[in-house]
């Protein structure tokens, strides 16, 4: 029997026999890195960046669809969440209530200020269409 006391014990030898001094290679994918650090998350949010996974936008073609009670709170279950997945600063804007978000983006005269808030998406310019002088100067 071996009793432990400060004077026949080495921790230090102990804690070197029982430690792993091998280390296999990491299966840690480190091209990742920058879109965990949450300093980066939190700079990008402060700038009004959103993430591209929450790339969905609420539009009100989504509610035509809904014919009972249970589909109804499923739409408002889903708005909800996806007004709480917003920038804070955004929800602040509109007091944090999605009924006054909701009345701001379906109004066709805030279009402008909904795609400056990132919100919707920017018009992609139409190709201009070529006149009769430009078809044979090719």
């Amino acid at each position: 029997m071996f009793i432990r006391s400060p004077y026949n014990y080495d921790t230090d030898e102990a804690s070197n026999a029982s430690s792993v001094n091998t280390f296999s290679q990491t299966k840690t994918q480190q091209q990742f890195k920058d879109e965990c650090n949450i300093n980066r998350i939190v700079s990008q949010y402060a700038k009004g960046v959103m993430p591209i996974g929450n790339a969905y936008q609420p539009l009100p073609e989504d509610f035509y669809e809904v014919t009972d009670y249970q589909a109804a709170m499923n739409k408002v279950r889903r708005a909800q969440e996806t007004f709480e997945g917003l920038n804070s600063n955004i929800r602040a804007r509109f007091d944090n209530d999605p009924g006054q978000f909701v009345d701001f983006v379906t109004n066709p005269a805030n279009l402008e200020t909904v795609r400056e808030l990132g919100l919707a998406p920017k018009p992609t310019p139409s190709p201009s269409p070529k006149g009769p002088d430009e078809v044979g100067a090719q």
